[in-house]
């Protein structure tokens, strides 16, 4: 039941994106306008302020894309699955790894590159939807990794992550519904669209439904789920840089939007536990699953930190950092490295 469920929501979001805000892919598909940009693989660990050098998520280390292999010898004659392949080992492997595990799962009845490729005519189609494949492949994957209780990550071929009952109450676990965080005291900064112009566009994806209605909605899922989401939003930024070149001109993503996003409502959903759900809190803060969370925002601080000041991928990231960066939910980040002993 848990897999249903959640392909509910996965496909709920590939087949819905095209209609979200301001032409905003979720994500991270190919929108909007603006101006070209390069970028250079320099780094395989987080430098940032926003990580501790001394902690897990500062001393995460991760192999980048290599931004600059050739891939203009690489045809596109129909075979989708051959083109993925060939694109993603040369310029993204860890993509590449997580294309080929998601197609171990054959609940779906198609493999997960056909099933979200779309209806691709070109290697231009397949390059805009790339980022999509990775990212609902990664879900996939996921799903074979996890069983009952028990939620698993696939982050490189060197690491796994797996923790048990991050779910909510009632569906076997220790957490709340993550859409909770709309009532929480950051949720106007920031508000769902459409009703403001500054909104958030994940959010009526992500934080939909009321948790208490009976009906079954996206925003009803656990912290796991939240992070799991966190996990191919990183995949989804580390993708679109790859291919950045690639992407037609004056064109943006919001890839870099994505993934602040979730680190925003990680600590928001960090900063309600504590002061509304003590045992979701001591759930998602003992050694397994803080350790996480670390490790998911060292690795999203590797690539936002490789990607910075890469216009065309982001389009309201400027303003998301900027709530990423209150002190007070910076705050949360940092009592989990003192549990952790940094």
């Amino acid at each position: 039941m848990r897999t249903l469920l959640l392909l509910t929501c996965v496909l709920g979001v590939a087949c819905g994106s095209e209609d979200v805000g301001d032409g905003i892919d979720p994500d991270g598909g190919f929108s909007s306008t603006g101006d070209g940009g390069e970028a250079e693989t320099d780094a395989s660990q987080p430098t940032s302020g926003y990580v501790d050098p001394s902690c897990t998520d500062g001393t995460y280390s991760e192999s980048l894309p290599d931004v600059n292999a050739g891939i203009g010898d690489i045809a596109y004659t129909g075979n989708i699955g051959t083109f993925v392949d060939e694109v993603l080992a040369r310029r993204y492997p860890v993509g590449g790894q997580l294309v080929a595990g998601g197609r171990t799962n054959t609940n779906f009845g198609q493999d997960c590159d056909i099933l979200f490729a779309g209806s691709p005519s070109s290697a231009d189609d397949v390059m805009g939807r790339l980022n999509t494949i990775v990212h609902e492949c990664g879900h996939f994957y996921d799903f074979t990794l996890s069983s009952g209780g028990t939620s698993g990550y696939f982050i490189t071929e060197a690491l796994t992550l797996s923790c048990e009952r991050g779910d909510t109450t009632d569906r076997g676990g220790d957490t709340f519904a993550r859409s909770r965080i709309n009532g929480d005291a950051y949720a106007a900064l920031r508000p769902p669209c459409p009703d403001a112009s500054d909104c958030d566009s994940y959010a009526p994806i992500y934080l939909d439904g009321d948790p208490d209605d009976q009906t079954f909605d996206g925003g009803d899922q656990g912290f796991n789920l939240l992070f799991e989401e966190a996990i191919q939003y990183v995949n989804s930024l580390a993708t679109e840089w790859a291919i950045v070149d690639q992407m037609p001109a004056n064109q943006r993503t919001s890839a870099r939007d994505g993934i602040l996003t979730f680190l925003w409502w990680t600590e928001r959903y960090l900063r309600m536990a504590r002061l509304e759900y003590p045992d979701a809190y001591q759930r998602i803060t003992n050694p397994c699953w803080r350790n996480a969370i670390l490790t998911m925002w060292g690795r999203a601080w590797l690539y936002l930190e490789a990607t910075d000041g890469l216009t065309p991928l982001g389009i309201e990231d400027a303003a998301i950092l900027e709530l990423v960066s209150d002190p007070e939910l910076l705050g949360e980040i940092e009592r989990l490295r003192e549990l952790e002993g940094c």
